[in-house]
């Protein structure tokens, strides 16, 4: 009897509830949440302030959702090359899109860019990874933060 087969599907199956959210859905983002809110701007607003506090600086801002960037790590540097002169930094796109009145999907694309900011050189590339822990964690406190919006306006509208 091969007792390998049952310890490889027990490994998969504990594995799989941390990217669930990912496995399924179109683009395979690094991390995903669905958050409740008043309007897809609060989201954004929400959003912007997490990642501001987290040290990202804000790049460009779209109608689907924005992009934040900040300096990349020397880990970055080793991994990505630009070992000389070149700047290296991690980028990660956020989309925001409706679900229903007051239901928003929120999904973190990870990315590391060679050269940012040259129009020319610039390379950026998609870190290939499942499950991301850093962006899961910037997400649940957007989740947190939007809960708390989501309960004063409850609070407002009863009182």
């Amino acid at each position: 009897m091969n007792v390998r087969f049952p310890r490889q599907l027990l490994a998969l199956c504990a594995a799989l509830p941390l990217a669930s959210c990912t496995l399924f859905e179109p683009g395979a983002p690094a991390a995903a949440t669905t958050v409740r809110a008043r309007s897809a701007f609060q989201v954004a607003d929400v959003v912007e302030r997490v990642f501001v506090d987290e040290g990202y600086q804000t790049t460009q801002r779209t109608q689907e959702g924005m992009t934040f960037e900040r300096p990349g790590s020397k880990t970055d540097r080793v991994l990505y090359g630009n070992w000389i002169e070149g700047d290296i930094a991690q980028r990660i796109t956020v989309n925001i899109t409706q679900r229903s009145d007051d239901s928003y999907r929120v999904r973190c694309l990870p990315s590391v860019v060679r050269d940012p900011h040259d129009i020319s050189f610039e390379d950026p590339h998609r870190r290939l990874q499942l499950y991301s822990f850093h962006c899961a964690h910037l997400l649940r406190e957007v989740r947190r933060q939007c809960a708390s919006l989501w309960a004063s306006r409850a609070s407002d509208e009863s009182g």
